[in-house]
């Protein structure tokens, strides 16, 4: 095989090429990421001696430089938005200044990021002076407990609430230096990865409503819920169409979300995903293909197989994270079934089991079978199965992306 950039490589797989091995993404997204305390020891494990930035604190995610992606295979890499914190768009990740991981180790937090500590150890994220996101005793993660929306009762509730991300010239800026470093400057694949904000309608609904008043509402209250996701819709292209401007000539994927699924069942039933977000789903991917040749990456967890065939139908071309744990999503069934339609993201080593619990050749052999069952025909990112945790050794992570290094494939011909 010639030689190719990572871009090239990227871009030609996701074309349903097969290549002698499928790219590499490591950390290239807040949902192929790894945990900061995890990046910390891999640091230690590769002599590598840099400052950690710890640019999603909902997730306590580290951004990797690109001296590590390298040296771990990477292919692709991450365009970020001004505040990427899934739900705390005021986290903006322009300006730094010093904080500390959860262990004490220092590390660059975002220069709005403000921190209370509860006497029972729990910690919170103040905006505007206010609790807006919760870290419990013993927990390593946020979660948001703002959820402005929770007494909305009617349409002019819904028209009256303003979106907190609004995009401004401190962001275009933002997004213009990041691709002068990452198109310009290197040679791998850009990844737009879009927040939920800007790319979801059932997750943010759960955010913005609270998880059990918007799952009542869809069913009680139909008329203002169409007016809620019809502003989403409204907010969100408003938002890509000034990113596109800027980003659409230099992307290779673009991120949308929603995790309609769980381990065992869809969250909702597949009429109310057809009825109300399967058609703005599709105004939103309309609206991206007619301005950039990005493929469309939707991050969709759990038993969602039954939602593949809607997927395709809209023109989305990747699924990620092919969470291979969750029912009917066995790898061989759905790569044979979608495969030629779908590209998969994900899916090469079960972040739920294999790399916590196994041991090193377990890892190994499991990426291996992977790669090898997922890659046939082309279509396939190797990445894990969503994020690395905390307490992943650095000697598991090693194997897992020098075994995806190492695998070669003879292409077909």
């Amino acid at each position: 095989m010639a030689s190719m950039t990572s871009r090239q490589r990227v871009e030609r797989t996701l074309n349903h090429e097969q290549l002698d091995r499928p790219p590499i993404d490591f950390g290239a997204s807040r949902i192929s990421g790894i945990a900061a305390p995890a990046y910390k020891n891999l640091l230690t494990h590769l002599g590598i001696d840099e400052k950690i930035y710890l640019y999603d604190i909902k997730q306590q995610l580290a951004l990797p430089s690109l001296e590590v992606i390298d040296r771990m295979g990477g292919d692709v890499v991450l365009l970020n938005r001004l505040g990427p914190t899934t739900g705390m768009p005021f986290l903006c990740i322009d300006r730094w200044k010093e904080g500390q991981l959860t262990d004490g180790t220092p590390c660059m937090v975002p220069e709005a990021y403000e921190t209370r500590r509860l006497e029972d150890g729990t910690i919170d994220v103040l905006y505007e002076g206010r609790p807006f996101a919760q870290r419990p005793p013993f927990s390593l993660y946020f979660d948001v407990i703002s959820a402005p929306l929770k007494d909305a009762d009617s349409i002019a509730d819904i028209e009256a609430y303003e979106f907190q991300d609004a995009w401004t010239e401190r962001e275009e800026i933002f997004i213009k230096d990041q691709i002068q470093r990452l198109y310009h400057g290197t040679d791998k694949a850009v990844f737009a990865g879009i927040p939920l904000l800007n790319g979801s309608f059932l997750e943010i609904g759960i955010q913005q409503f609270g998880y059990e008043q918007f799952m009542m509402n869809l069913v009680l209250k139909r008329e203002m819920m169409e007016c809620w996701m019809d502003r989403i819709l409204e907010n969100d292209l408003k938002f890509l169409e000034a990113f596109l401007k800027v980003a659409g000539p230099y992307i290779s994927a673009i991120q949308m979300n929603d995790d309609l699924g769980a381990q065992e069942a869809l969250q909702i039933r597949p009429t109310l995903y057809r009825e109300m977000i399967k058609p703005r789903q599709k105004q939103w991917i309309d609206f991206v293909k007619a301005r950039t040749n990005a493929k469309i990456f939707i991050h969709c967890d759990g038993a969602v197989e039954e939602l593949l065939p809607d997927f395709i139908e809209i023109g989305i071309d990747i699924l990620n994270p092919l969470q291979t744990s969750a029912k009917g999503m066995e790898p061989e069934k759905i790569k044979r079934l979608y495969g030629k339609d779908l590209s998969f993201w994900g899916g090469g080593v079960e972040t739920q089991s294999t790399l916590p619990f196994g041991n090193l050749d377990d890892i190994r052999k499991e990426v291996r079978q992977r790669i090898e069952l997922l890659h046939q025909g082309g279509g396939y990112v190797f990445g894990t199965i969503h994020n690395i945790q905390a307490d992943i050794e650095p000697e598991k992570i090693m194997a897992v992306f020098e075994t995806a290094q190492d695998v070669n494939i003879t292409p077909t011909v």
